[in-house]
């Protein structure tokens, strides 16, 4: 018989948001998943927290395995190598860039469920592109009493058949997106950030796409590049989606331009600073529709990250190949 490996949940988060109720653990790795990796391994019964991380030493020598989720404990080098024997780290959630470095650096295997995370970032900018094409935002926007939704020239959209979809970054997200696009005959195209070569340049699709999804990477040369200029070059009546991060826009020029094309449509489910200061412009302007950064998962939406490192949990058990390393490239 295969003897169970030695695992244990560590996260700082004691409770998850105060209306939810229960530990981030619980939602995440619910619907019998904790019950699941019981069978697969033998795990500490407390979760292991930066707070109480030097009251379990006598545990750490013999651990192999950490699985965590959002509010995984930002440890040190030297606080790892007191797990001699520690072989992997299975993040049930996205990005890891704030914790990984120090466990990388000490060969220890780190994946994470960022593809699971992509997926309903991916559905929600679909919905959006769909509905751009359908001419829904300003449309909804024009239908105000029953004369001006009479009349027959309202805004219909330009519809979801060979138009142009532009999807700035080719990362995760972007290539969920890219697969749900191919049941749909639009003209996508993809502009990778400044790391890559573009397929056509940043204002090129700008002047040519009815709808622009912003996916580019986090980064500090990234910040404030999507300005006036582009903005006020979007074609008539085109919407633009940011389901990546608010600091890449330069919020003034948006704003200004907003102001100017009242035809445009801005969709922002993230902005920064998040929520945007009290008082902004961003919440009164009718062409600009803020959401409350609502496009990662959710609810039963977390069970899926679980699944995605239980999957890779019994790869790394099996031998095989794992599909949720974290590799080179991304670091």
């Amino acid at each position: 018989m295969r003897r169970q490996i030695n695992a244990a949940f560590f996260n700082n988060n004691v409770i998850w948001a105060e209306k939810q109720g229960s530990h981030i653990i619980d939602l995440v790795f619910g619907s019998d998943r904790r019950k699941t990796l019981t069978k697969l391994a033998n795990f500490y019964p407390e979760i292991i927290t930066s707070e109480n991380f030097e009251n379990h030493t006598a545990i750490l020598h013999d651990l192999e395995i950490i699985f965590s989720t959002w509010e995984m404990p930002v440890l040190t080098s030297e606080q790892i190598a007191q797990m001699k024997n520690l072989k992997a780290v299975f993040y049930a959630a996205g990005a890891t860039q704030y914790f990984r470095e120090p466990f990388i650096k000490e060969g220890v295997i780190v994946c994470s469920a960022t593809a699971a995370n992509a997926v309903p970032v991916a559905e929600f900018a679909l919905a959006q592109i769909l509905l751009a094409g359908a001419g829904y935002f300003r449309n909804s926007r024009e239908c105000i009493d029953y004369w001006h939704t009479l009349q027959a020239n309202n805004h219909k959209g330009c519809g979801n058949y060979g138009n142009r979809v532009s999807i700035l970054g080719s990362g995760t997200i972007s290539t969920v997106l890219q697969e749900f696009l191919k049941s749909h005959a639009l003209d996508v195209v993809i502009i990778p950030s400044r790391k890559y070569n573009r397929t056509i340049s940043l204002e090129e699709a700008f002047a040519t796409s009815f709808a622009i999804v912003n996916l580019f990477p986090d980064r500090d040369d990234n910040v404030g590049i999507l300005n006036a200029p582009l903005f006020r070059s979007m074609i008539n009546s085109a919407v633009f989606i940011n389901v990546g991060r608010g600091r890449q826009i330069n919020e003034a020029d948006l704003i200004a331009v907003m102001e100017e094309r009242p035809d445009l449509t801005a969709l922002l489910d993230v902005q920064y600073p998040e929520p945007p200061a009290n008082g902004s412009k961003l919440y009164i302007l009718p062409n600009i529709q803020l959401s409350g950064h609502i496009a990662g998962a959710k609810n039963s939406e977390l069970i899926r990250m679980a699944d995605y490192m239980i999957e890779d949990f019994i790869r790394f058990i099996k031998k095989e190949p794992l599909k949720y390393q974290v590799q080179p490239y991304q670091l």
